[in-house]
């Protein structure tokens, strides 16, 4: 009786995940443990590309702008279960963000997607934005599809440090 519920239940996950009984390729996902998923092979492409290859062009201006057209402000929302947005003023921190960025480079294209949805977004002072979207730690690039990268640790570390200093995520901890 307990393996017929245990079957039924695999079956269930197996529809809600868009796995069809019939479907061979994707009926093979949903049997293997998610420690596997993370096994799947990437689509390989040339190591070492530049970031900003993979930018839109609005998003390279942006990334090649003057210190003095600097960002005063980024939102770093992360939206997972739940959603949440922290900010920053301080021009530190968005400075080193923005090396960052200028720095990383792309490994590989990536078939692997998240539900963890973070986006960088950059405020200048006339109200002018650009945004960088990260499927996880993957970047969505302007062709939406999405790249590992190399060099991106510093940014998740100051990305976090923005979580950990806003003002409202200490509300939340308290």
């Amino acid at each position: 009786m307990r393996m017929r519920r245990v079957a039924a239940l695999l079956v269930v996950i197996c529809i809600l995940a868009g796995c069809a009984p019939s479907d061979e390729y994707p009926r093979d996902y949903c049997t293997e443990s998610p420690g596997e998923l993370l096994d799947q092979p990437q689509e390989e492409m040339p190591t070492g590309k530049s970031f900003q290859d993979y930018c839109t062009e609005s998003q390279r201006e942006f990334l090649n702008q003057t210190q003095e057209n600097a960002p005063s402000e980024l939102i770093f929302h992360c939206l997972t279960e739940t959603a949440a947005s922290y900010k920053t003023m301080d021009e530190e921190i968005i400075s080193e963000i923005l090396q960052v960025l200028r720095g990383i480079t792309v490994v590989s294209k990536s078939s692997i997607r998240s539900t963890d949805n973070r986006i960088l977004e950059f405020v200048t002072d006339e109200g002018d934005t650009c945004s960088f979207r990260f499927d996880g730690r993957l970047f969505q690039g302007s062709d939406n599809a999405c790249y590992v990268l190399s060099g991106d640790d510093k940014l998740w570390k100051l990305a976090w440090t923005i979580r950990e200093e806003d003002p409202e995520y200490q509300k939340l901890i308290r």
